[in-house]
């Protein structure tokens, strides 16, 4: 046994106290968790990342037994969920505990979220009363012994959780649930309270602090509801936390395992590391296209009802769990301006889209609201630009493209440096004319100038998208949201350029 579990607060372990006033409380902490925990829906867009898919915390992404890359060693399951321990079996174990037999592994978020709790140095220092007894001479020399009281400073850790975190994930269908990370390292937490992670960001590193015996993550899953009343007075004891804290100990747990087993996709038609993979993974679990756990159907056309549904959920057109339908949708983005009533009707749901519309439409809701990603975002510019200008140009295209980028750098470079040194020569001379009857002579520095990084850019993909009548892929949307959530202002002109052969290619 790793991990001690006690009752949550001290006047809750009677029974009869317990069966009280267990109802009213779990329904106080419910109302207290949304009143305190970061609400994406209330803190506006920024706050609001949707978790479509998810990923296993430790080890690889979709199977935490095999290593991640890059590390050496797979995870197996050293404590599971729900069993009992103590010599009369009288504490349950809420969550699953996963270990490699060493500890320094970077524990990552399981899906988009919002951080609620960071807990980064839970060892905390408390006065203790202690009574010892103390020989007293008394007057006529007799020796006694007295008792007194005194107090003594120790460290003890605030929960048994150690070092830990928690992230509020919201589902696309408006669920929130509660990821707990447990006995992380000490000094090896990198996030904060409020701060929006992704799906496989890293958070800290396996420990073990708390009351852990050896270095493992104890990971818990939580959702928005009481926990039943065994749960609630077996948990562990935050009667140390902050009210945050304790209230997020009454919540219901889930298994960690089967939720993510159910919640990991695992795509068998998307080969590792080619493009197609690289987006779909990334759209999936930023909540924008949804697809089963087995496949995706990169190649199959994108449907007008799917495109749109990514839209309203990509740039926050609406509240991305309120219906699931196309009409919803469709409501959605008339409101928001980006389509006609009127040029609407006769559309249906399972239409394809082809390029050129998709990309019209695209730029409308660039001119209103800035796409949101979290693992969109995250890939890297350089490597939008490449899938983009190959897939919907051609490889030459997209070699030009990089090799222009590179010489643009490199020329900006130049004429920084030229500009230094030119300045460095004026400074020089009139230092010299300065000082030429002085006694101290002033020193001139040379201004270090750092290499210009190259600008990528999208023009080549985006004027053959444009003229495009050939439908556009599930894979392909993907990339194309990918493209507009990431580079933003700097791919202004070759957005302008394809608004502007969109009009003449769709009306003729």
């Amino acid at each position: 046994m790793q991990v001690e579990r006690q009752s949550t607060d001290a006047f809750l372990r009677p029974a009869c106290v317990r069966a009280l006033l267990f109802p009213a409380l779990t329904l106080f902490a419910a109302c207290c968790v949304f009143a305190l925990a970061p609400n994406a829906a209330a803190q506006g867009d920024a706050f609001a990342p949707v978790a479509g898919a998810f990923v296993y915390p430790v080890g690889d992404e979709v199977d935490f037994t095999k290593a991640h890359s890059g590390e050496s060693h797979g995870f197996n399951i050293s404590d599971s969920y729900l069993v009992r321990r103590g010599r009369k079996k009288q504490r349950v174990h809420l969550g699953v505990d996963l270990s490699n037999g060493r500890g320094g592994t970077p524990v990552r978020s399981i899906g988009n979220g919002v951080v609620v709790v960071a807990d980064a140095n839970a060892l905390v220092k408390v006065r203790k009363k202690q009574r010892v007894k103390v020989p007293t001479t008394t007057a006529d020399g007799k020796t006694v012994i007295k008792t007194s009281t005194r107090w003594r400073e120790t460290w003890k850790w605030r929960t048994g959780w150690g070092n830990y975190v928690v992230v509020a994930h919201t589902l696309p269908n408006g669920e929130t649930v509660h990821s707990l990370y447990g006995h992380l390292a000490s000094k090896s937490v990198i996030v904060k309270r409020g701060d929006v992670v992704a799906a496989g960001q890293p958070l800290g590193k396996v420990g073990r602090t708390g009351r852990a015996s050896s270095s493992h993550l104890h990971l818990e899953i939580r959702k928005s509801l009481p926990a039943p009343p065994e749960e609630a007075s077996e948990g562990e004891d935050v009667s140390e936390g902050s009210v945050t804290e304790r209230t997020f100990a009454l919540r219901q747990t889930v298994d960690p395992i089967a939720f993510l087993e159910q919640h990991v996709r695992r795509f068998e038609d998307l080969e590792p590391g080619t493009w197609e993979a690289r987006y779909a993974l990334a759209a999936c679990r930023d909540g924008i296209l949804s697809s089963d756990q087995e496949s995706f159907n990169p190649d199959r056309p994108v449907t007008r009802a799917d495109f749109y549904r990514a839209l309203v959920i990509a740039f926050r057109l609406a509240t991305p769990f309120t219906k699931d339908s196309y009409s919803s949708s469709v409501d959605a983005l008339v409101d928001s301006g980006i389509l006609d009533a009127q040029g609407e009707r006769g559309k249906n749901a399972g239409d394809r889209l082809i390029r050129s519309d998709a990309l019209e439409i695209l730029l409308r809701c660039l001119d209103k609201k800035a796409a949101r990603g979290q693992n969109m975002s995250a890939i890297k510019s350089d490597q939008i630009c490449r899938d983009f200008n190959r897939q919907f140009a051609s490889v030459a295209a997209a070699a030009l493209a990089d090799k222009e980028a590179v010489a643009t750098a490199a020329r900006e470079t130049a004429a920084k440096r030229n500009a230094a040194d030119a300045e460095y020569a004026r400074a020089l001379r009139a230092s010299k004319a300065k000082g030429a009857g002085a006694t101290t002579k002033t020193r001139v520095k040379r201004r270090n100038v750092k290499p210009v990084a190259p600008v990528y850019r999208l023009d080549s993909g985006f004027e053959e998208l444009a003229l495009s009548k050939e439908a556009l892929s599930r894979a392909e949307a993907c990339l194309l949201f990918a493209s507009a959530q990431r580079l933003g202002a700097t791919q202004l002109s070759a957005l302008e350029r394809a608004a502007a052969r969109v009009a003449p290619a769709t009306s003729g």
